[in-house]
């Protein structure tokens, strides 16, 4: 796998700018193979250019600087299974060995190669940064500073909660644990849990993946978190007098919390459960989360002068017209608690429950009692912790059903890998039809499914299965778990309270996450359904920048927030990059002891986490680095390149480029 740099040579203007904004000098300009016309003197001949058109010559790291600063958008990047095939490099420079008896022309004398170091394409009288240019018409752009967003890593901006996940990396290759830590926590307050049980948008996002596999940047992020150490908060700059409840401990509530006691508003949180921490602490096995994780990092919360009450719930406890009159602003982040039924014959016999239900009552110590065989239906990580839980329950054995096949299955590899390992049985393609039981209400005895296959369809990006008549079969249970999706549930909101639902029951809230009743909010899983914790974090930081807005009058919530928490960035002048492929650091799979829920997933050690944090391409820091070394892999950190087989040398002239086949655009020529 690779990145491919492809030009539409009829539109090039030969200005170099592609070759000189490259930060890994994967382009070169080609040169002409006949003598230049310098000294020929005879006009309306064809002029042969010192620089033609530009070619790729290394290993390209898919930044795209090269597609965005071309003035005539005719750079385009594509991803090529197998070597990228790469042209020859132009150079060097041939200067003669007797000085010239009269003048020469210097395309004789000359052919410029790549430099061994970048700078500055625009000198020292400006500060390059790379352009963003949304209209085609915007060729040639004001040299302002301020007018320019910067680019962001693919990894930053799959993280729903913005993390900087490329800069964290790169202090961690560094040795610089304790500010990877606190990057990693700028825009989170739950890293640590995050380097745990993150479902790792950021990875499937990162560029490094096209060249060998994506950087392992969850188990970075622990890392991080286990060896540095965060620096002491700093009090809030102004204390106002305005006061927010929030209803829901759980990631999208507390991470709410955690920013709006930063910019100095009084905080309650109620939560109904007797632990905070919402379905971290009561849907997530300790063997998956340490429960000292998660207890540091609530702490850390509540030590900024959070209120924290737990045991009560909202519709039980207290209403919401009692929180309107104490409080300036209500935050509804009471998240996905009402589980699916699986909508079959007999999903309501005695041993048929909720995984959700099963997950709380371990996770709560209740110690819940399982004996004989277990079916477990569904295929997200609900499902793995339910059926993993339960063969460490006592279950004698656990068989997971899911109607898709295995690589449309919600929960991460890893886990799925892992469940396999400790003996529990995976039957993909599997649609539960009846659960039987024994006569009177003696509960369940068995479940019947029928195999499926693939269509060849597809619907909302998903395949569409289809049941094979004749297939069914029949497997011994017990008990029965359904994890087969969970969704909010809106019976704590009052009649009348003029606060919309959706059709699958979820709270209706704006972009600013505002409901149609005034001063009260909501987000997280309660309006998006449910998701990840990193989603909630994400959803719970922009619920208080709105929150922020509506009581102090703002006009960018967010933007105050971040200017709080963000962590200054020193700048990088110098990077060197390992473009050599290189597997990423091994995942160990867990060891096993019956009945026990102790964490045995293994740390990082030192050497290994700066090996692997070595391997990023710094998305986030290479477009604005002076100089960027490639340390090795093909091109010209490596000396002469190397062509793929079937890969002719660059010639001179205007061609197009052939058409990709089996290529996928990542990167067009518009911006």
């Amino acid at each position: 796998m690779g990145y491919r740099i492809q030009v539409e040579t009829s539109g090039c203007l030969n200005c170099g700018v592609c070759m000189d904004v490259c930060p890994v000098q994967a382009l070169d300009m080609t040169r002409p193979e006949r003598p230049g016309v310098e000294g020929a003197g005879v006009f309306g001949r064809p002029f042969e250019w010192m620089m033609e058109f530009p070619i790729q010559v290394g290993e390209c790291i898919g930044c795209g600087i090269c597609v965005r600063e071309c003035p005539t958008h005719v750079v385009l990047l594509d991803s090529v299974d197998g070597a990228t095939p790469l042209a020859p490099r132009q150079g060097p420079i041939t200067r003669p060995t007797e000085p010239a008896p009269n003048w020469q022309p210097l395309s004789d004398t000359t052919r410029e190669s790549l430099r061994p170091a970048r700078v500055s394409p625009w000198g020292p009288a400006f500060q390059w940064n790379v352009a963003e240019r949304p209209q085609d018409w915007q060729v040639w752009r004001s040299m302002v500073t301020d007018s320019r967003r910067d680019p962001i890593a693919p990894c930053q901006d799959a993280c729903p909660a913005g993390t900087d996940a490329g800069r964290y990396v790169g202090l961690i290759g560094q040795g610089r644990y304790d500010e990877a830590y606190a990057v990693a926590a700028e825009v989170n307050p739950f890293p640590s849990v995050c380097g745990w049980i993150c479902t790792a948008p950021c990875e499937s996002a990162c560029r490094r993946g096209t060249l060998d596999e994506p950087i392992a940047i969850r188990r970075l992020k622990r890392f991080a978190a286990e060896q540095g150490k965060l620096p002491p908060v700093a009090p809030p700059k102004t204390g106002r007098k305005e006061k927010v409840a929030i209803v829901g401990g759980g990631p999208a509530g507390m991470s709410a919390a955690y920013y709006l006691a930063r910019l100095g508003y009084g905080v309650t949180v109620f939560e109904a459960m007797p632990v905070p921490g919402g379905m971290m602490a009561i849907g997530i096995p300790e063997y998956r989360l340490p429960r000292e994780v998660l207890r540091e990092e609530l702490d850390r919360i509540v030590g900024l002068g959070v209120e924290l009450k737990l045991d009560s719930a909202m519709g039980r406890d207290f209403t919401l017209a009692d929180l309107e009159s104490k409080y300036n602003a209500v935050f509804l982040a009471t998240g996905a608690s009402r589980s699916r039924k699986l909508g079959v014959p007999g999903d309501s016999l005695p041993g048929v429950a909720p995984a959700t239900l099963f997950l709380k009552q371990v996770n709560l110590g209740e110690k819940p009692a399982i004996k004989g065989a277990v079916v477990v239906v569904g295929g997200g990580s609900t499902a793995m912790d339910a059926a993993r839980s339960a063969l460490r329950s006592g279950a004698s054995s656990v068989t997971v059903l899911y109607r898709r096949g295995r690589a449309e299955m919600p929960a991460q590899s890893e886990e799925v890998e892992a469940a396999e390992h400790e003996g529990i049985k995976i039957l993909f393609e599997a649609a539960v039809t009846l659960v039987e039981g024994g006569k009177g209400d003696k509960g369940v005895t068995s479940v019947t499914y029928m195999s499926q296959r693939p269509t060849g369809l597809f619907e909302g990006g998903r395949a569409v299965y289809e049941p094979i008549p004749g297939s069914d079969r029949c497997i011994d249970a017990t008990t029965v778990l359904v994890a087969v999706g969970e969704e909010p549930d809106p019976s704590i909101l009052p009649a009348g309270a003029g606060i919309e639902t959706s059709g699958f029951s979820g709270i209706v809230a704006d972009s600013a996450q505002a409901t149609g009743r005034k001063g009260v909010f909501a987000g997280g899983d309660v309006v998006s359904g449910a998701k990840t914790i990193i989603h909630a974090v994400g959803a719970g930081r922009r619920a208080a920048g709105s929150i922020h807005e509506y009581l102090s009058g703002s006009r960018d919530g967010e933007a105050e927030i971040m200017a709080t928490v963000r962590i200054p960035k020193a700048p990088e002048p110098v990077l060197t990059l390992d473009l050599a492929t290189r597997p990423r650091v091994g995942m160990e799979l867990p060891a096993y002891k019956p009945g026990s829920f102790a964490a045995t997933q293994p740390s990082l050690e030192p050497a290994a986490a700066r090996s692997e944090a070595s391997r990023c391409f710094r998305c986030d820091a290479v477009y604005r680095c002076e100089q960027v070394h490639v340390k090795s892999g093909r091109g010209p950190g490596d000396g002469p390149a190397v062509h793929a087989p079937d890969q002719a040398p660059a010639v001179v002239g205007r061609s197009t480029p052939a058409k990709s086949v089996g290529t996928t655009s990542i990167t067009g020529g518009r911006d």
